[in-house]
């Protein structure tokens, strides 16, 4: 099966190539495919159980994120409760989808159907791929990205202007899930305004599509606006973590270079040249300048290095359709085996990170080269979440009625949040990041079960407003992870010198703890 062509490319009366349904489906289809191992085999992540844990308190907007990623795990976890598989399928299938979205771009751009097979491997090929394995708000923005981009250059091909009615429903849909969508509109507008084509200014239907997205937003910049601008302060924690923990600038950088991968990488700096030089590909220059904005706007913002990937299967569909133009016939087979060759390397290297089972010693180390794969090793918060147990069922009966846990960080409090619907677990709270939105400890509760870092700063001052603490648990799994079972106290708190009401507001932090590491903390 193949798209219906146009009869004429805007600057060309040659047929333009069909779209390569069966090989592009079968190339993100067959990686989704690979992926699913990983994604069955990986334990729920932390930011999955926060995730549950906002799909149990809807709301417009939260402190964090917005509505779009709690709502799809709730619906997840209504219709199979507990399956961590269940949890992954929808960003499986935002895999497909962006593969097809690299490919449709170099479609719009001319590639022949081998080139446009090409940009759909590029993606599940990157090392991007790997937060397409568990619910995460990324997939969701990557694919919005890309969506809107692709409308964009489709737009430019065509003139459809429904199509500018559509990127305004897409962006809609994007801010739901982070702002992010406000850095592409910006960078996009920029570049537009710059090089052209500015006659998309003129377009009713644009300015429909962009009051529809500010009618979406609104209910968050309200939300955001009644709780004294909480995105705010998480961007600079991210800033915070992002000097601290990644290498800084530099090392965002870095990570936005490799993120590509091979042959994604190759098929960028194609592209770039392209858009420079090509006369096919002139009225799409737009598209550099935007992903060079892109790249300063984060950097520069302290941002993480995946902020931009949206813009990245874009750029793979117009590097393969400049790559099948530098080759003649008599070139073709050559071409053929070196892209099947590095494909096929670039694939087998894919199926060696998503399905091994790595074992934990190998990701333990804060110097250990493999550090980044240690959310692909044995991790389990259910640990966690029986040291809390345990502890708080040893309580007194009657002090059990007046017992809250604090956990300090959000992903311990979505962890013991939902393995307490199976376990006996006090209500819990967290005075870190979005969790602390959810709710103060009442002044009734004379006794907390503390769940802190050790060594961290936090710790200290939350213990400081008891007059007696016990530690009651300490956590140390040589083999375990940094949040969930290695480097954490838990702590029984008795007598509260101040209401929590009043304290509470006074604990609350956005930066991740330990602001303090030891040595073998801050794995995270």
């Amino acid at each position: 099966m193949t798209l219906t062509t146009d009869k004429a490319d805007s600057e060309t009366a040659v047929a333009r190539p069909s779209f390569a349904w069966r090989g592009v489906a079968l190339v993100s289809g067959s990686a989704a495919l690979v992926l699913s191992v990983s994604a069955a085999r990986l334990h729920i992540a932390g930011d999955e159980l926060y995730y549950l844990a906002c799909g149990r308190r809807l709301a417009v907007s939260y402190v964090d994120n917005g509505p779009l990623v709690p709502l799809i795990a709730r619906l997840c976890d209504l219709l199979a409760p507990g399956s961590v598989i269940a949890l992954r399928i929808p960003g499986l299938l935002l895999l497909v989808a962006v593969s097809i979205l690299a490919a449709a771009v170099a479609y719009e751009c001319g590639a022949r159907p081998r080139f446009q097979m090409l940009a759909a491997a590029a993606f599940p090929t990157s090392p991007l791929v790997f937060g397409f394995t568990v619910l995460t708000s990324v997939s969701f923005d990557i694919a919005c990205q890309a969506s809107i981009i692709w409308l964009l250059v489709r737009w430019v091909r065509t003139r459809r202007d429904r199509l500018l009615v559509a990127i305004g429903v897409v962006a809609a849909i994007d801010v739901q899930d982070k702002w992010l969508v406000l850095m592409v509109a910006a960078a996009v507008g920029l570049s537009i305004l710059t090089l052209g084509p500015r006659e998309i200014l003129r377009r009713p239907a644009l300015w429909l599509g962009l009051l529809i997205f500010a009618a979406a937003m609104l209910p968050a910049l309200l939300w955001q606006a009644s709780h004294d601008w909480p995105q705010l302060a998480t961007n600079d924690a991210i800033a915070h973590e992002t000097a601290q923990t990644m290498g800084g600038q530099w090392g965002t950088l870095g990570a936005i270079i490799i993120s590509p991968g091979f042959i994604g990488g190759g098929l960028i700096l194609l592209g770039m040249y392209g858009l420079v030089r090509a006369p096919h590909l002139r009225q799409y220059r737009f598209l550099l300048v935007a992903a060079v904005l892109m790249v300063i706007m984060v950097i520069a913002g302290h941002g993480r290095s995946y902020y931009v990937a949206g813009i990245f299967p874009v750029l793979f569909g117009v590097g393969a359709s400049m790559l099948s133009t530098l080759f003649d016939a008599d070139s073709r087979i050559m071409l053929r085996r070196l892209c099947t060759g590095v494909a096929a390397c670039s694939a087998a290297l894919l199926a060696f990170l998503a399905c091994l089972p790595y074992p934990s010693s190998w990701i333990v180390d804060p110097k250990s080269p493999w550090l980044p794969l240690q959310h692909y090793g044995n991790d389990t918060w259910h640990s966690l979440a029986d040291a809390v147990h345990e502890v708080s069922i040893r309580l007194p009966p009657a002090e059990q009625a007046t017992t809250v846990v604090v956990a300090s960080a959000y992903n311990q409090a979505g962890a013991l949040d939902h393995y307490g619907q199976s376990r006996w677990i006090p209500p819990v709270y967290s005075p870190h990041r979005g969790f602390a939105a959810f709710g103060t400890p009442p002044d009734s509760a004379t006794t907390i079960v503390y769940v802190g870092f050790n060594h961290g700063t936090e710790q200290r001052d939350f213990l400081a407003g008891f007059a007696h603490t016990t530690k009651a648990r300490q956590l140390r799994d040589p083999l375990g992870l940094s949040g969930q079972n290695f480097d954490i106290d838990i702590w029984i708190c008795r007598d509260p010198l101040t209401p929590m009401s009043t304290a509470w507001p006074s604990l609350g932090y956005t930066v991740a703890p330990p602001t303090e590491l030891s040595p073998l903390s801050g794995l995270n």
